[in-house]
């Protein structure tokens, strides 16, 4: 048997064995408790500039009360912007923080964008992998806590409104974004962009993509699903039930299956939903971040008048949703 097989199969039973040592299956279970177990509020926040990363960013370092370090970068709206909205944000898991300085810089918004809170190697092998699963599950279900812990921070800085606060999650970043709002109620609108619901499904559906044979990628998506159940978007999304939420999705989106995109939607169904042309953004694409943003904005300033001097939205190429 070619050694990769051997690999793969050997991390599928492993995955499975750790997750019934891992507990009961997740059905039924309400995940805000282990969510809120990781929170503790930021005690102090160190600010820095970094002019090597744009005008008026700032490296932002903010620990909690239990001695949590959380990294993010911090862009103000430019000067000239009247009552901004702050955007919070968490990019993919490799972009992090630095999805701030994929945004274009004239963005008519305050934005902190928070840090994965995972240090390790972002590229594991499957063994790896397993052998890292209890620290990832560590880092994966504190991710709803740095996001809140920035929440924390923008509301208490001077130049804030704080009932002008978005929640934004971004590819994987959208999941610890919807499981944010079961520890804070600051936020006062949420927006998710390429992300879809049932992650079990999203895990089975990239082990085939990457060659997994589907009865392998199965036991292993059911395995890891218990490990990370807590962010399972249908579990949280009724904590955004007095929100209003944006959805834009990627038509031909080649890592959330389409059953996917529509499980999110039908558990947010006051959310406004977008669909455009293309594939899964990624960071390399400024010119769709960029248009993206603006839809964002105007979708935030929904209502209000266009400030002087800003570049009115060019909306991406709507869709119908897809039946």
């Amino acid at each position: 048997m070619p050694a990769p097989r051997c690999l793969r199969i050997a991390f599928a039973i492993g995955a499975l064995t750790l997750a019934f040592a891992g507990g009961a299956r997740a059905d039924g279970r309400d995940p805000g408790p282990i969510i809120r177990r990781y929170y503790s509020p930021p005690v102090r926040l160190e600010r820095r500039p970094a002019p090597t990363l744009g005008a008026r960013v700032q490296r932002w370092l903010m620990i909690s009360a239990r001695g949590d370090s959380v990294t993010a970068l911090w862009r103000p709206a430019p000067a000239r912007t009247k009552n901004p909205w702050t955007v919070v944000l968490m990019g993919g898991f490799g972009t992090g923080d630095r999805a701030a300085l994929l945004l274009p810089q004239d963005s008519l918004y305050n934005t902190l964008a928070v840090n994965w809170p995972w240090t390790g190697k972002r590229k594991l092998t499957p063994s790896e992998f397993a052998l890292k699963l209890p620290a990832i599950q560590r880092a994966v279900l504190r991710s709803p806590a740095v996001l809140a812990i920035g929440v924390e921070a923008v509301i208490r800085t001077r130049t804030v409104d704080p009932s002008r606060i978005a929640l934004v999650g971004a590819s994987l970043g959208a999941y610890p974004a919807l499981a944010a709002l079961r520890i804070t109620g600051a936020p006062d609108a949420v927006v998710l962009v390429d992300a879809g619901a049932d992650l079990e499904m999203l895990m089975r559906a990239g082990l085939e993509r990457e060659g997994w044979l589907p009865g392998a990628a199965a036991v292993t998506a059911a395995g890891a699903y218990q490990w990370i159940w807590p962010l399972e978007p249908t579990l949280n999304a009724a904590a955004a039930a007095r929100l209003p939420v944006l959805i834009m999705n990627a038509a031909d989106d080649e890592q959330i299956p389409r059953a996917s995109a529509m499980k999110l939607q039908a558990s947010l169904p006051q959310a406004s939903v977008r669909w455009r042309a293309g594939s899964h953004v990624h960071m390399s694409q400024l010119d769709v971040i960029a248009r993206l943003s603006r839809e964002v904005e105007a979708w935030l300033r929904r209502g209000e008048p266009v400030p002087a001097g800003a570049s009115a939205p060019r909306p991406s190429a709507a869709l119908t949703t897809p039946r």
